[in-house]
């Protein structure tokens, strides 16, 4: 069942469309938005943030800050649960929720995807659109048989550290594992900074947007040849330790709290393992014993297996956090181990 949401108390929030998503979280849409302004009004995040002076005090007296200003949310300013977002210096320009994703409503309006989820994570400092990808090129069958859905996420930050971006999400059905993509990698064409340039670069993505959808042929290739590679010898281990490796020790670090880090990180790479050899979908015929099994056996571990205090902390860590960060290397190590071989 999904989690009720207040949008009164400036808590995350989430609306979707179609079946409850599989962090069972957020309210249920009855039809897809047209349009990101739709989207965002939806999930009650239609309002504005605004900058206001920094100023520190001592002495009984007060003094403005004037290389930094708080980005904080208009309408509950004033109040004592006003959130600050963020600090952030003089170059820093605002973009509104309702602004933020407006350059890929042509996308949208093709037909070619349908926002199906936003949300907002925190007291609303990330927000967030995802995007399906529809009809016949909205999935692909790693051997013929593995399903993988095509998302793209769209992320924008009121943190100061937040760009603007575009990710491939890509889903594997079996296991409902969320497979993070960085777009386009290496180039930051579809990432953009809060800067004075900031509107004239959303307009040029505007424009290259339709583009967007020609990179998941990328993205599959890349999985197809991961299902067609045999973890043989010790390949298992060497991409558990180059997805996990031994921590460093840390200055000042005990004896004792070195060694327990130590066996965390052995314990997380035979969880992966047994993941790599059990997880759901990967005892298939054709998948057991690939490298597209062992990448997978580490992302089920991350979205399935890992622990949270609320549903909240799991799917910000999954989606833009520690999780994230990790899936990023497994598929990083996962390139490495095939292109050595």
């Amino acid at each position: 069942m999904a989690h009720d949401l207040n949008f009164e108390n400036g808590e995350a929030s989430l609306v979707y469309v179609g079946d409850v998503p599989w962090h069972g979280l957020g309210t249920r849409l009855e039809s897809a938005p047209a349009t990101a302004q739709e989207a965002i009004t939806a999930a009650h995040l239609d309002w504005q943030v605004e900058l206001r002076p920094v100023y520190a005090g001592g002495k009984g007296m007060f003094y403005n800050i004037p290389s930094r200003q708080a980005v904080v949310r208009a309408d509950q300013w004033g109040q004592e649960n006003c959130p600050v977002y963020g600090l952030v210096g003089p170059e820093y320009v605002p973009l509104q929720n309702r602004d933020a994703f407006t350059f890929f409503d042509p996308v949208v309006g093709s037909g070619a995807v349908s926002y199906e989820t936003a949300g907002s994570l925190g007291k609303g400092e990330r927000v967030w659109v995802l995007a399906r990808v529809k009809g016949a090129k909205g999935e692909f069958a790693i051997k013929g048989k593995d399903v993988v859905q095509k998302y793209l996420l769209l992320a924008n930050g009121h943190d100061g550290r937040t760009a603007v971006r575009v990710r491939f999400t890509p889903v594997r059905v079996v296991c409902q594992n969320t497979l993070s993509f960085a777009l386009a990698e290496g180039s930051d064409r579809f990432k953009i900074y809060h800067n004075p340039g900031m509107h004239r670069r959303l307009e040029d993505a505007r424009d290259s947007m339709k583009a967007i959808l020609g990179y998941y042929d990328d993205i599959e290739k890349r999985f197809q040849e991961f299902a067609n590679f045999e973890m043989t010898g010790n390949r298992i281990d060497r991409y558990v330790h180059g997805v996990f490796p031994t921590p460093a020790r840390k200055r000042g670090q005990s004896e004792r709290s070195f060694e327990e880090a130590k066996e965390k990180v052995s314990a997380t790479r035979s969880d992966a393992i047994r993941l790599f050899e059990n997880g759901r979908g990967n005892a298939e015929p054709g998948i057991r014993g690939t490298l597209w099994a062992a990448y997978n056996g580490v992302t089920e571990l991350i979205d399935h297996h890992s622990r949270f205090t609320t549903p909240w902390q799991r799917m910000n860590s999954i989606c833009f956090g520690d999780g994230e960060r990790l899936k990023h290397r497994a598929l990083e190590q996962a390139s490495v181990l095939f292109s050595a071989n």
